[in-house]
């Protein structure tokens, strides 16, 4: 690894970052981070780019170097790519750049199926593999604001320069235990980009508390969710700034019809009502005017029975036993969700089969047990 790993080379300008990218694209193995801004706004700020060869570290200033399409051939080369926790800088290099880091190898994930335990975090990962203390001075920094002090650049460059020797470290763990590819494919499943797909119609399933409105409070619920959805990526705005979700769910219940009903509900907030109450009564309005048959069905599914509880504590017992003799955390091996999707995929079904969650290595680790666990156990009506 690099000798000094709070050092590193500043990337300013697009002729710097095109020399640089031409040896990253050759690199066997390179780290990856990013530091941004989301603060404020709907979409991520970039604030810097992290990379590290194992030999030196790098700092992309993307507010001086602004050519960040040279590093198009970087993420399309051969190279490993790794990153930590990489959900969040998946999204930014995505809609930074339309191209995705690829082939990626995820620490974190590969931390916990190695058996370090589920979700640890970078600094915690560096001091059970490397021996490291890492500081997190930092975390709290503007990436946006510049200059970014010698202790800021430091940290970020610190951030990614024990990437590469965590993945010699984890490889090596992983192909002994038979998982190198276990964390391939789930570091693989986050490079789906149909996850940052707007999907507004359906916004309204995320919001709390909508599982105890009626079906034509949840058509109020829908467009609303939907107007805020559209609204907060157009003024690149939180979406609470655009309107507050204890807010929106007030409007969705007591659907007000005038605007002196708005300064009525509990959540009431002068400042957006001034902005866009009239918008939101019309839109009311409107969802009002929906035929029965339109309005979106009721969200709180059908109870399970006590006989399918009992088949999920059996379920859960299993994941429990088969978690500890492969030394992975059950949330990791066969999350809580992917029991309840087995379920309900089952109930009453003649065609047994696996929820999405528990394909690829899970079918073969535990997937094929608790199908047939399932099908045994679920009453068929």
């Amino acid at each position: 690894m690099t000798s000094d790993p709070r050092g590193y080379t500043p990337i300013r300008t697009d002729a710097g970052l095109a020399s640089a990218a031409k040896r990253w694209a050759a690199a066997p193995v390179l780290g990856l981070d990013t530091e941004f801004v989301r603060t404020n706004t709907f979409y991520h700020r970039l604030g810097l780019i992290q990379v590290a060869d194992g030999e030196t570290s790098w700092l992309v200033d993307p507010l001086a170097a602004r050519d960040l399409s040279l590093l198009a051939a970087v993420f399309r080369s051969p190279g490993v790519k790794v990153l930590h926790s990489a959900s969040e800088d998946i999204e930014v290099f995505y809609r930074a750049l339309g191209v995705l880091p690829e082939p990626l190898f995820d620490t974190q994930i590969a931390g916990a199926l190695a058996g370090a335990g589920a979700f640890l975090s970078y600094q915690k990962l560096v001091a059970a593999y490397l021996g490291v203390e890492l500081a997190k001075e930092e975390t709290r920094t503007d990436w946006l604001a510049r200059p970014l002090s010698t202790g800021q650049l430091a940290y970020a460059a610190e951030d990614v320069a024990y990437l590469v020797p965590l993945y010699e470290r984890l490889t090596a763990d992983l192909k002994a235990l038979g998982r190198l590819d276990w964390v391939l494919e789930d570091s693989a499943a986050l490079l789906d980009t149909s996850r940052f797909q707007e999907d507004d119609e359906s916004a309204y399933l995320r919001i709390k508390g909508a599982g105890r409105l009626d079906r034509r409070q949840l058509a109020a619920l829908q467009t609303l969710s939907s107007w805020r959805e559209k609204e907060a990526r157009r003024r690149d705005l939180p979406r609470n700034f655009v309107l507050k979700e204890g807010l929106l769910l007030d409007l969705a219940v007591r659907r007000p019809k005038e605007e002196r009903d708005l300064k009525r509900l509990p959540s009431f907030d002068a400042r957006q009502a001034a902005r866009d109450g009239a918008t939101w009564l019309r839109l009311l309005e409107q969802a009002g005017e929906r035929p029965e048959s339109e309005l979106p069905p009721r969200i709180t599914g059908k109870p399970f029975s006590p006989a399918a509880r009992a088949v999920e504590t059996r379920l859960r017992d299993k994941v429990r036993e088969r978690a500890a003799e492969l030394n992975v955390p059950p949330e990791i091996l066969a999350p809580r969700r992917a029991l309840e999707a087995l379920l309900r995929l089952n109930l009453g079904r003649p065609d047994p089969r696996l929820p999405r969650e528990l394909e690829g290595w899970r079918r073969r680790a535990i997937g094929e047990d608790l199908l047939r666990e399932a099908r045994s156990g679920v009453p068929s009506g």
